[in-house]
């Protein structure tokens, strides 16, 4: 009985706000007038074609700057190998915000880029918009084709070869239709994080350019409430037509590599081609100058004043009462806010998680619908069913378990299938009570599992801007909102201090993570 109390709390927290946002858009007695009204604007049209069109390219460009470090890790084994493609999944993790920030000081105008290479503000842009998106979104190219080519039979290979294909014949005709698959997935992915972006559209588009995550968000804070309500409606059911799409890729994916279950990945020696190599060196170099860069260059101003001297006081300032007047509430209360909402949230989302994943693991494809709904349409439904009932503190709670809980569960679900039934069925016949069992069994050996998802799940909520925003109003302050204000205000010094704070926060989770076996959950 008590695990079905615990299924309506997740419908509580995650799905009732869904449920009435639909309900109460229906409910509304000028819905045909509102639609006919929204379909005729010239800015919902302009919101949607700008945000699948730079989705689509964004996607495109991801795919192509994830390809080579695809093909490099899968099929070489190097000095460094492990460690260079945990690197190269560091800027996925980081906040959105945080990214911004670092393009800001590395590309901006008076970054270092810039002045070297005179390129000046090219990042308040359309391009820069689809910039960051390709920043933020590459490395799932690299993590998910990659494992998959690299578990591809060579003897498939060498058979093609006997019977006379062209090392080019053979990749399309024998590798692509078996990548296919996991390029099509990892494509639809970046699609689909590119289409919900907020914060990088926010900063770098300005009033030229908006996502509908970017134009619900202004709806709201104009009060055209039943506007917001319908596009967040329309965004609603777009997101599921991707959801469906996604999944089914994701089960093609899983099956070829399920097929195939070794590495044949040879050392690096081996390969007599000299060319291979220089190639491989100076994609990595690239990597490290253009999407490396910004994030060390970030660190390494957080420590300089704007002459170039060495200087703390960076860091010092977010203590003064200038950078508590720009934020509206003290640094340490900033902190405070960040660690004890993330923590609050990823224990629910591991607690949920944990009984779902063992009792209503037939509902899966159910608990993982959120991973494609907009932040934006789940707290504008918030906003609209659950506000007048519960306090603030607890609606903010909610969004945080919302965008946790979909991955926290993905992770311990996996724990649950690698644990083998007949543990539990021995200790049963031998007498074990099911506290017993959960003790000595479960625990640990979901103990990995645990761990990774609650970083992980301290990390999304970390990492969210938009349902702070949106759902606190602005009175809630953690380190997202902290560090849009600071760049609003062009506080870069403090900016680029807390940033790097941060940062070293986020890769700490993400050593957690790797090191509690991480790397299986990224695809």
């Amino acid at each position: 009985m008590w695990q079905v109390v615990i299924l309506l709390i997740l419908v509580l927290i995650v799905y009732l706000p869904l449920g009435g946002l639909v309900v109460k858009l229906l409910a509304l007695p000028n819905l045909l007038d509102l639609l006919r009204e929204l379909l005729s604007d010239p800015s919902l049209l302009s919101a949607l074609k700008f945000t699948y069109t730079q989705a689509l390219i964004s996607a495109l460009l991801s795919l192509l700057v994830g390809l080579p470090g695809a093909y490099f890790f899968s099929h070489y084994d190097f000095k460094g190998k492990k460690v260079i493609r945990n690197l190269t999944m560091i800027p996925f993790i980081l906040p959105s915000i945080l990214v911004v920030l670092a393009m800001i000081v590395f590309y901006g105008q008076q970054g270092i880029f810039s002045r070297v290479f005179g390129t000046g503000t090219f990042i308040y842009s359309l391009f820069g918009i689809i910039f960051a998106h390709v920043f933020y979104n590459f490395s799932l190219s690299i993590r998910i084709v990659g494992t998959t080519w690299e578990k591809l039979d060579r003897d498939l290979l060498e058979s093609a070869y006997v019977l006379g294909d062209s090392p080019l014949e053979t990749f399309f005709r024998v590798e692509l239709p078996l990548l296919w698959p996991s390029i099509a997935y990892a494509t639809l992915l970046s699609f689909l994080y590119s289409s919900l972006s907020f914060a990088i559209v926010l900063v770098f588009g300005g009033v030229s350019y908006n996502t509908l995550e970017v134009y619900i968000y202004t709806l709201v804070r104009r009060l055209k409430l039943d506007k917001a309500h319908l596009v967040a409606f329309l965004q609603l059911l777009i997101s599921f037509f991707f959801i469906v799409a996604t999944n089914r890729l994701s089960k093609r994916k899983d099956s070829v590599e399920q097929a195939f279950s070794v590495s044949h990945a040879i050392p690096l020696k081996y390969e007599k081609r000299q060319w291979i190599k220089v190639l491989m060196v100076i994609y990595f170099l690239a990597l490290l100058l253009f999407f490396g860069g910004p994030l060390i260059n970030l660190a390494v101003r957080s420590f300089l004043t704007r002459d170039g001297t060495f200087t703390l006081q960076n860091y010092v300032s977010l203590f003064s009462p200038k950078v508590t007047r720009l934020l509206g509430t003290p640094i340490w209360q900033v902190f405070l806010n960040s660690l004890l909402l993330s923590a609050t949230s990823s224990a629910i989302s591991v607690m949920l998680a944990y009984v779902l994943a063992r009792y209503f693991s037939k509902f899966r494809p159910f608990f993982l619908l959120p991973l494609g709904v907009s932040m934006m349409s789940y707290g504008f439904g918030v906003l609209v069913t659950l506000k007048d009932w519960l306090p603030a503190p607890i609606l903010m709670v909610f969004t945080q378990v919302f965008i946790s809980f979909p991955m926290v569960y993905s992770i311990i679900a996996l724990g649950f299938e690698e644990i083998d039934p007949e543990y539990h069925l021995a200790a049963a016949v031998l007498g074990s009570s099911e506290t017993d069992i959960v003790r000595r069994i479960y625990f640990p050996l979901l103990k990995p599992s645990l761990n990774s998802a609650f970083a992980y799940g301290l990390a999304l909520s970390l990492g969210d801007l938009s349902g702070v925003m949106l759902v606190g109003e602005g009175r809630f302050v953690t380190f997202t909102v902290a560090l849009y204000r600071l760049i609003g205000h062009y506080s870069f010094p403090e900016g680029t201090a807390l940033g790097t704070i941060v940062s070293l926060l986020f890769i700490v989770l993400f050593v957690l993570i790797e090191s509690r076996g991480g790397k299986k959950h990224y695809a």
